[in-house]
């Protein structure tokens, strides 16, 4: 047996899952929104796996760009700098924030 599919046979359900997420969410076929939500579910399961959220904004889910992983102890220095330095959070970039502060305005 190779090794690919001998790690094909070690990957998790949840891993499976995330990895059909993100080949959803860049199918050019579907729209923004439903490429999106697909985009959102990864970070969910990712963070159910990992413990940390993946980062999505629609310029990197319309370009398909790798999602970064978002360090919830960097995230929230750099949060903390920002807010002593500027006197306000940051604007997240691109079109999007990442999906936990989206799900946190809903």
């Amino acid at each position: 047996m190779t090794s690919l599919h001998k790690r094909n046979e070690e990957r998790t359900h949840e891993e499976n899952q995330e990895r059909a997420f993100i080949a959803a969410s860049h199918r050019g076929d579907r729209s923004i929104e439903a490429r999106m939500e697909s985009a959102r579910k990864a970070s969910e399961v990712h963070k159910k796996r990992t413990g940390k959220s993946l980062k999505i904004t629609e310029d990197d889910v319309r370009n398909e760009e790798m999602y970064r992983e978002v360090d919830p102890e960097e995230d929230a220095k750099y949060q903390q700098y920002h807010r002593e330095v500027i006197g306000e959070p940051p604007r997240p970039q691109g079109r999007s924030a990442p999906y936990n502060e989206t799900r946190a305005k809903k």
